[in-house]
Protein backbone atom coordinates (compact mmCIF):
# COMPACT_ATOMS: atom_id res chain seq x y z
CA UNK A 1 0.00 0.00 0.00
CA UNK A 2 1.56 3.42 -0.77
CA UNK A 3 2.12 5.59 1.82
CA UNK A 4 -0.59 8.47 0.92
CA UNK A 5 -3.55 5.96 -0.26
CA UNK A 6 -3.06 4.64 4.05
CA UNK A 7 -2.54 8.21 5.71
CA UNK A 8 -5.48 9.66 3.59
CA UNK A 9 -7.57 6.76 4.77
CA UNK A 10 -8.93 5.93 1.00
CA UNK A 11 -11.45 2.82 1.09
CA UNK A 12 -11.30 0.60 -1.80
CA UNK A 13 -8.84 -1.93 -3.31
CA UNK A 14 -6.02 0.65 -4.86
CA UNK A 15 -5.86 0.36 -8.74
CA UNK A 16 -2.09 1.50 -10.21
CA UNK A 17 -2.98 3.13 -13.11
CA UNK A 18 -0.28 5.55 -14.45
CA UNK A 19 3.40 4.83 -13.44
CA UNK A 20 5.60 7.44 -15.41
CA UNK A 21 8.52 9.92 -15.59
CA UNK A 22 8.21 10.78 -11.74
CA UNK A 23 3.72 10.64 -11.79
CA UNK A 24 1.80 8.26 -10.17
CA UNK A 25 -1.54 7.71 -10.34
CA UNK A 26 -4.14 5.35 -8.27
CA UNK A 27 -7.74 4.76 -8.81
CA UNK A 28 -9.13 4.43 -5.45
CA UNK A 29 -12.82 4.13 -4.90
CA UNK A 30 -14.23 6.85 -5.67
CA UNK A 31 -11.15 8.87 -5.92
CA UNK A 32 -8.44 9.45 -7.77
CA UNK A 33 -5.01 10.15 -6.66
CA UNK A 34 -1.54 11.71 -8.14
CA UNK A 35 1.23 11.58 -7.20
CA UNK A 36 4.55 13.25 -8.42
CA UNK A 37 8.05 13.39 -7.49
CA UNK A 38 8.13 16.84 -7.69
CA UNK A 39 5.66 20.06 -6.75
CA UNK A 40 3.47 19.22 -9.90
CA UNK A 41 0.79 17.40 -8.46
CA UNK A 42 0.48 19.64 -5.40
CA UNK A 43 0.54 22.72 -7.79
CA UNK A 44 -2.48 21.43 -9.71
CA UNK A 45 -4.46 21.19 -6.70
CA UNK A 46 -3.46 24.19 -5.96
CA UNK A 47 -5.11 25.74 -9.25
CA UNK A 48 -8.22 23.18 -8.92
CA UNK A 49 -8.78 24.85 -5.42
CA UNK A 50 -8.53 28.15 -6.78
CA UNK A 51 -10.92 27.65 -9.51
CA UNK A 52 -13.16 26.06 -7.07
CA UNK A 53 -13.38 23.15 -9.12
CA UNK A 54 -15.68 20.45 -7.79
CA UNK A 55 -13.88 17.19 -8.17
CA UNK A 56 -11.05 18.51 -6.11
CA UNK A 57 -10.36 17.13 -2.97
CA UNK A 58 -7.35 17.90 -1.48
CA UNK A 59 -3.58 18.01 -1.65
CA UNK A 60 -0.76 17.99 0.06
CA UNK A 61 3.73 17.33 0.58
CA UNK A 62 4.58 13.60 0.33
CA UNK A 63 8.47 13.53 1.14
CA UNK A 64 9.89 15.77 -1.53
CA UNK A 65 7.29 15.38 -3.86
CA UNK A 66 3.47 16.26 -3.46
CA UNK A 67 -0.11 14.61 -3.80
CA UNK A 68 -3.40 15.43 -5.33
CA UNK A 69 -7.12 13.55 -4.60
CA UNK A 70 -10.01 14.32 -6.31
CA UNK A 71 -13.22 12.91 -7.22
CA UNK A 72 -12.67 10.23 -10.12
CA UNK A 73 -14.20 11.75 -13.18
CA UNK A 74 -16.34 9.04 -15.06
CA UNK A 75 -16.18 10.37 -18.55
CA UNK A 76 -15.47 9.91 -22.41
CA UNK A 77 -11.78 12.30 -23.06
CA UNK A 78 -12.22 14.00 -26.72
CA UNK A 79 -10.13 11.62 -28.40
CA UNK A 80 -12.66 8.39 -27.34
CA UNK A 81 -15.65 10.91 -28.24
CA UNK A 82 -14.35 11.45 -31.84
CA UNK A 83 -13.24 7.96 -32.64
CA UNK A 84 -17.01 6.85 -33.59
CA UNK A 85 -16.89 9.97 -35.79
CA UNK A 86 -13.92 9.34 -37.62
CA UNK A 87 -15.04 5.39 -38.25
CA UNK A 88 -18.52 6.45 -39.32
CA UNK A 89 -20.14 7.69 -42.47
CA UNK A 90 -21.48 10.88 -42.98
CA UNK A 91 -24.46 11.48 -41.90
CA UNK A 92 -26.54 14.19 -39.51
CA UNK A 93 -26.11 12.72 -36.64
CA UNK A 94 -22.38 12.47 -36.93
CA UNK A 95 -21.66 16.00 -37.81
CA UNK A 96 -24.04 16.75 -35.03
CA UNK A 97 -21.94 14.64 -32.71
CA UNK A 98 -18.78 16.03 -33.72
CA UNK A 99 -19.96 19.91 -33.44
CA UNK A 100 -21.59 19.06 -29.68
CA UNK A 101 -18.43 17.38 -28.67
CA UNK A 102 -16.16 20.67 -30.22
CA UNK A 103 -18.22 23.40 -29.40
CA UNK A 104 -18.33 22.06 -25.88
CA UNK A 105 -14.44 21.46 -25.42
CA UNK A 106 -14.04 25.00 -26.93
CA UNK A 107 -16.97 26.60 -24.46
CA UNK A 108 -15.23 24.46 -21.27
CA UNK A 109 -11.81 26.72 -22.57
CA UNK A 110 -13.51 30.01 -23.06
CA UNK A 111 -14.61 29.76 -19.05
CA UNK A 112 -10.85 28.54 -17.87
CA UNK A 113 -9.85 31.99 -20.30
CA UNK A 114 -12.57 33.97 -18.75
CA UNK A 115 -11.75 33.20 -15.20
CA UNK A 116 -7.96 34.63 -16.29
CA UNK A 117 -6.32 30.99 -16.07
CA UNK A 118 -4.66 29.46 -19.13
CA UNK A 119 -4.06 25.70 -19.38
CA UNK A 120 -0.62 25.66 -21.44
CA UNK A 121 -0.63 21.71 -22.48
CA UNK A 122 -3.83 21.05 -24.07
CA UNK A 123 -4.17 17.65 -25.75
CA UNK A 124 -7.01 15.26 -26.90
CA UNK A 125 -6.75 13.51 -23.57
CA UNK A 126 -7.23 16.41 -21.28
CA UNK A 127 -10.89 17.12 -22.44
CA UNK A 128 -13.25 14.88 -20.62
CA UNK A 129 -17.18 14.46 -20.99
CA UNK A 130 -19.24 13.77 -17.96
CA UNK A 131 -22.80 13.23 -18.41
CA UNK A 132 -23.68 16.17 -16.84
CA UNK A 133 -20.40 18.35 -17.43
CA UNK A 134 -17.30 19.00 -19.39
CA UNK A 135 -13.76 19.15 -17.84
CA UNK A 136 -10.57 20.13 -18.41
CA UNK A 137 -8.22 18.00 -16.77
CA UNK A 138 -4.28 17.93 -16.05
CA UNK A 139 -4.10 22.08 -14.78
CA UNK A 140 -0.56 21.31 -13.40
CA UNK A 141 1.05 23.48 -16.17
CA UNK A 142 -2.02 26.47 -15.57
CA UNK A 143 -0.85 29.81 -15.31
CA UNK A 144 -3.43 32.65 -13.74
CA UNK A 145 -4.29 34.98 -11.21
CA UNK A 146 -3.54 33.68 -8.33
CA UNK A 147 0.47 33.19 -7.58
CA UNK A 148 1.48 29.53 -7.54
CA UNK A 149 4.61 27.55 -6.98
CA UNK A 150 6.64 28.29 -9.63
CA UNK A 151 8.85 25.97 -12.37
CA UNK A 152 10.39 26.68 -15.34
CA UNK A 153 7.39 25.95 -18.21
CA UNK A 154 8.88 24.78 -21.16
CA UNK A 155 5.11 23.81 -23.25
CA UNK A 156 3.66 20.81 -23.24
CA UNK A 157 2.47 17.66 -25.89
CA UNK A 158 4.60 18.41 -29.02
CA UNK A 159 1.37 17.95 -31.51
CA UNK A 160 -0.39 20.13 -29.67
CA UNK A 161 2.50 22.92 -28.68
CA UNK A 162 1.67 25.92 -30.92
CA UNK A 163 4.20 27.69 -33.31
CA UNK A 164 4.94 30.71 -31.21
CA UNK A 165 5.90 28.70 -28.40
CA UNK A 166 7.89 26.24 -30.08
CA UNK A 167 10.07 29.18 -31.34
CA UNK A 168 10.40 30.43 -27.84
CA UNK A 169 11.17 26.86 -26.90
CA UNK A 170 13.78 26.48 -29.67
CA UNK A 171 15.41 30.09 -29.02
CA UNK A 172 15.66 30.40 -25.08
CA UNK A 173 16.05 28.52 -22.15
CA UNK A 174 13.58 30.72 -19.94
CA UNK A 175 10.27 30.62 -18.70
CA UNK A 176 7.11 30.82 -21.15
CA UNK A 177 4.17 32.25 -20.16
CA UNK A 178 1.66 30.46 -21.38
CA UNK A 179 -1.16 32.28 -23.61
CA UNK A 180 -4.95 31.64 -24.76
CA UNK A 181 -4.30 31.91 -27.74
CA UNK A 182 -1.74 29.26 -27.70
CA UNK A 183 -4.16 27.67 -25.85
CA UNK A 184 -7.03 27.99 -28.61
CA UNK A 185 -4.00 26.41 -31.39
CA UNK A 186 -3.89 23.28 -29.05
CA UNK A 187 -7.64 22.47 -28.95
CA UNK A 188 -7.83 22.70 -32.68
CA UNK A 189 -4.76 20.66 -32.85
CA UNK A 190 -6.14 18.39 -30.45
CA UNK A 191 -9.75 18.20 -32.90
CA UNK A 192 -8.38 17.98 -35.88
CA UNK A 193 -6.13 15.17 -34.67
CA UNK A 194 -9.06 13.77 -32.94
CA UNK A 195 -10.79 13.39 -35.98
CA UNK A 196 -8.16 12.42 -38.92
CA UNK A 197 -6.18 10.64 -36.16
CA UNK A 198 -3.29 12.35 -37.40
CA UNK A 199 -1.57 15.19 -35.72
CA UNK A 200 -2.11 18.47 -37.96
CA UNK A 201 1.87 19.21 -38.51
CA UNK A 202 3.01 17.44 -41.29
CA UNK A 203 6.41 16.15 -40.09
CA UNK A 204 9.45 15.18 -42.34
CA UNK A 205 9.88 12.42 -39.59
CA UNK A 206 7.14 11.54 -36.98
CA UNK A 207 9.78 9.48 -35.62
CA UNK A 208 11.70 11.97 -34.73
CA UNK A 209 13.10 13.54 -31.51
CA UNK A 210 11.20 16.32 -29.66
CA UNK A 211 13.44 19.49 -31.06
CA UNK A 212 13.15 17.85 -34.54
CA UNK A 213 9.17 17.99 -34.21
CA UNK A 214 9.05 21.29 -33.08
CA UNK A 215 11.14 22.54 -35.68
CA UNK A 216 8.28 21.39 -38.12
CA UNK A 217 5.75 22.76 -35.93
CA UNK A 218 8.02 26.64 -36.14
CA UNK A 219 8.29 26.24 -39.66
CA UNK A 220 4.48 26.59 -40.05
CA UNK A 221 4.52 22.31 -41.89
CA UNK A 222 0.69 21.37 -41.90
CA UNK A 223 -0.80 18.64 -43.77
CA UNK A 224 -3.64 19.16 -45.84
CA UNK A 225 -6.58 18.49 -44.31
CA UNK A 226 -8.64 17.40 -47.28
CA UNK A 227 -6.09 14.66 -47.31
CA UNK A 228 -7.01 12.81 -43.80
CA UNK A 229 -10.42 13.54 -43.28
CA UNK A 230 -13.23 10.69 -43.20
CA UNK A 231 -15.12 12.78 -45.47
CA UNK A 232 -15.34 16.53 -46.31
CA UNK A 233 -16.90 18.50 -43.32
CA UNK A 234 -16.64 22.36 -44.09
CA UNK A 235 -18.33 23.91 -41.08
CA UNK A 236 -16.14 21.90 -38.61
CA UNK A 237 -12.54 22.25 -41.30
CA UNK A 238 -12.95 26.03 -41.36
CA UNK A 239 -13.16 26.33 -37.34
CA UNK A 240 -9.76 24.08 -37.10
CA UNK A 241 -8.14 26.19 -39.83
CA UNK A 242 -9.32 29.28 -37.83
CA UNK A 243 -7.97 28.19 -34.48
CA UNK A 244 -4.50 26.07 -36.27
CA UNK A 245 -3.71 30.32 -38.01
CA UNK A 246 0.13 30.05 -37.99
CA UNK A 247 -0.01 33.88 -36.52
CA UNK A 248 -1.88 33.48 -33.21
CA UNK A 249 -3.43 37.29 -33.87
CA UNK A 250 -5.55 35.51 -36.57
CA UNK A 251 -7.18 33.08 -34.47
CA UNK A 252 -10.84 33.46 -33.03
CA UNK A 253 -10.66 33.43 -29.08
CA UNK A 254 -12.24 30.11 -27.61
CA UNK A 255 -15.48 32.20 -27.24
CA UNK A 256 -15.35 33.20 -30.86
CA UNK A 257 -14.75 29.36 -31.84
CA UNK A 258 -17.31 28.25 -29.65
CA UNK A 259 -19.99 30.55 -30.86
CA UNK A 260 -19.06 30.06 -34.33
CA UNK A 261 -19.40 25.90 -33.90
CA UNK A 262 -22.40 26.41 -32.21
CA UNK A 263 -23.64 28.18 -34.85
CA UNK A 264 -22.68 25.36 -37.27
CA UNK A 265 -24.94 23.13 -34.95
CA UNK A 266 -27.78 25.05 -35.05
CA UNK A 267 -27.86 24.81 -38.43
CA UNK A 268 -26.75 21.08 -38.69
CA UNK A 269 -29.50 20.56 -36.72
CA UNK A 270 -32.27 21.53 -39.21
CA UNK A 271 -30.89 18.88 -41.36
CA UNK A 272 -33.16 15.57 -41.43
CA UNK A 273 -31.65 12.28 -41.37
Amino acid sequence: MHPPITELGLDGDPKLLHERRGTIFFKVGDTALKITDGLMAGREGQVLEALGADHYRAHGQYGEGTWLAMRWIDGTSLWDALEPAHRSNDTPATRRSILTAAAQAAEVLADLHAAGWTHGDLQPDHIVFEVDAVRIIDLACAQGPVPMPFYVHRGGRAHTTAPETVALILDTTEHIATTTGADVWSLAASLFWAWTRTPPTDYRDPQARRPDLLADIAAGRSHDIAALRPWPFPAFENALLAGLAHDPGLRPSAHSLARSLRAALTEAASVRE
